[in-house]
């Protein structure tokens, strides 16, 4: 029992020490941290360091426990401490760096900070100077090693001779298996339905505090084995501007302001699907009726495929141009102009409502990031036993009924966004709706049916509402699904969603038939509600004059659509030219024609430009204009 006690102690300096860390990152950064002392940054913290100590002290746990007769051996103790202090040394040196390079990075370090010393003579060229500047890490790395050390002892026991026994080996195993299970739980960083990882971080803490909570092995870990995008330089900073900066000045030139707004997010709803946009033929009879009135872009796209990939794209206009989701890639604590932060500084309380598991796809953590105030999950819907769908969560009828109680109660003028669900696969309906949608041409199409039902109901609920005529309402969906038609399955029509803002007063109602996509709903709505700003956003107003587009990235090749064309694009080199209004299945590539070669240079050099922009602004973290400017 006294040699598990002793084990114990270890684990838990090991614990301080990170701790000690933690405090000294932000004792050295205070100016960056300004409020009050982050009480539960620290505290929630140690659940983060429980993951990283998980991956270092593994093998000191393993030989620690391991049950042998000779474990007790002087030798092999020595051999158990020394991987101790490996451990150990590795996490205090990781951690200190950042004490110092924070101020530059504004982030944890994470993997690809060994890329940038690998990059040339970086790291010879570096290191010099950071000892200079930074000499003190080296003492206090020093002081806190021997520290460990000298802790370590007293935690020590001399060790006791005693019969290796069945009955000692059994009793060795089962602790050995506990801990090595605990160790396994570590990796995940708890039992929860996703590992943990650096987004969720913004779900303990407020948004300036993720890096006080988060420590950097754990960072480091997380991203190691993520893709790490490489650093483009197509032009120079003078030629990049003059071709595109995701940098603009919102003029705020609606006459919405303080209204409320609420975003509704279709579960897979293609444009395929939606009858006033298909000339009629579609599963969406009340949208259809609820377009009538409202303003519609009949060329509107998703920024990504993937329902993880949409919210970054929709709240902070940053568009998935890489194989990694920003979610979880590594660059998710990077700072953003998102629309839920930009609003709750002009008065707006927000909140996010998915009636999927709490946690999945990082939307909680994405969500705080991004200036949300209140996630509601699964977890907090009430009736969640009887309204569960048996796949993903709560089927969307009663789920929406939910949501317009809860916006009966919110204090205006409020920002709130619902994710729906039932349109995913595997497509249930409610028992009592089995025989009321019946089987479209696809599996998905009685969902999208039911959906479009249950925001109906919706409606019928808010419409009695006081918020209601205070209120507009933008639609869109999170990506398409499959199809039936050639062009909806082509590289643009395959992103093809609806996208329409309602507002009851009917002070805003038309068609639009200029491109738009997820990235242009932050600077729009911004617009829309006269706010003046200044944000970094690869989308721009649906109303302002600027040129409109679509940009996406799939299997490592981008394309570029403006105006009458569609630019195909692998990196390096231009692929395909087709031209949309002759050619919409994309099948006579006029790459190679003469009379296209202006508009081929044109679009290769925004797409180029707007890559470096992406790239370069991810990689340093200027993905903010408020942060750095």
């Amino acid at each position: 029992m006294a040699n598990y006690i002793s084990f114990l102690k270890k684990i838990g300096l090991a614990f301080l020490v990170y701790s000690v860390c933690r405090l000294l990152f932000y004792a050295f950064n205070f100016n960056l941290f300004q409020g009050p002392f982050p009480f539960d940054a620290f505290f929630f913290g140690i659940r983060f360091d429980y993951v990283a100590i998980s991956y270092f002290f593994l093998p000191f746990i393993f030989f620690s426990l391991l049950p042998i007769p000779f474990k007790e051996h002087h030798f092999y103790q020595l051999i158990v401490k020394i991987l101790f202090h490996i451990g150990n040394t590795l996490g205090i040196i990781l951690n200190l760096i950042d004490v110092g390079y924070y101020p530059f990075s504004l982030r944890r370090s994470t993997a690809d900070l060994f890329q940038f010393l690998s990059t040339g003579n970086d790291l010879g060229n570096m290191l010099p100077s950071y000892i200079k500047d930074y000499w003190y890490l080296f003492f206090i790395l020093i002081g806190l090693i021997v520290g460990t050390e000298f802790l370590y002892r007293k935690f020590d026991i001399k060790p006791t001779t005693t019969s290796f026994t069945l009955k000692v080996y059994f009793k060795q195993f089962i602790v050995f298996i506990i801990f090595i299970s605990l160790t396994i739980i570590g990796f995940r960083g708890g039992v929860q339905l996703k590992p943990l990882d650096i987004i969720n971080a913004a779900s303990f803490t407020s948004p300036k505090h993720v890096s006080i909570i988060l420590n950097t092995p754990f960072s480091i870990i997380k991203t190691v084995l993520n893709e790490r995008m490489p650093e483009i330089k197509f032009f120079n900073e003078k030629e990049l501007n003059a071709i595109y900066s995701p940098e603009q000045i919102i003029e705020g030139n609606g006459k919405f302001n303080s209204r409320n707004v609420v975003i509704i997010i279709l579960e897979s709803f293609a444009k395929e699907y939606v009858g006033f946009l298909n000339n009629g033929k579609g599963y969406t009879p009340f949208l259809d009726s609820l377009m009538e009135e409202s303003y519609v872009f009949t060329n509107a796209y998703s920024s990504g495929n993937r329902s993880i990939e949409s919210l970054p794209s929709i709240f902070s206009g940053i568009p998935p141009l890489m194989n990694v989701p920003f979610i979880i890639s590594n660059y998710s604590a990077n700072k953003m102009d998102a629309l839920p932060t930009i609003l709750k500084q002009n008065g707006y309380n927000t909140s996010f409502y998915h009636g999927g598991t709490n946690g999945t796809m990082g939307f909680s953590g994405f969500t705080a990031s991004a200036g949300i105030e209140h996630y509601f999950g699964k977890n907090e819907y009430p009736n969640s036993i009887e309204d569960e769908d048996g796949a993903w969560g709560i089927y969307d009828e009663p789920y929406l009924q939910y949501f317009a109680q809860q916006l009966n109660q919110k204090k205006e003028p409020f920002f709130s966004t619902i994710f729906t669900l039932s349109s995913h696969h595997p497509y249930h309906l409610p028992k009592k709706y089995v025989t009321k949608f019946t089987e479209g041409e696809l599996p998905i199409h009685k969902t999208i049916a039911y959906t479009d039902f249950a925001i109906s109901r919706f409606f019928e609920d808010a419409k009695k509402s006081a918020w209601f005529s205070n209120t507009i309402f933008v639609f869109t969906a999170d990506h398409s699904s499959s199809s039936s038609h050639p062009f909806y399955s082509t590289l643009l029509g395959r992103n093809a969603i609806p996208i329409f803002i309602y507002d009851p007063t009917g002070n805003i109602k038309g068609i639009d038939s200029n491109y738009v996509q997820h990235t242009d709903i932050t600077p729009t709505i911004l617009d829309l509600l006269g706010i003046k700003t200044s944000i970094v956003s690869f989308g721009n107003s649906a109303f302002s004059s600027q040129s409109k587009h679509v940009i996406g990235f799939t299997s490592n090749n981008y394309f570029y659509a403006e105006k009458d064309y569609i630019l195909l694009f692998d990196g390096e080199n231009s692929t395909g030219l087709f031209q949309l209004t002759t050619d919409s299945l994309m099948q006579n590539n006029l790459l190679d024609s003469a009379s296209t070669s202006i508009t081929k240079k044109t679009m290769e050099n925004k797409l180029k430009a707007t890559i470096q922009q992406f790239n370069n602004r991810l990689i340093n973290n200027k993905t903010s204009i408020t942060q750095h400017n």
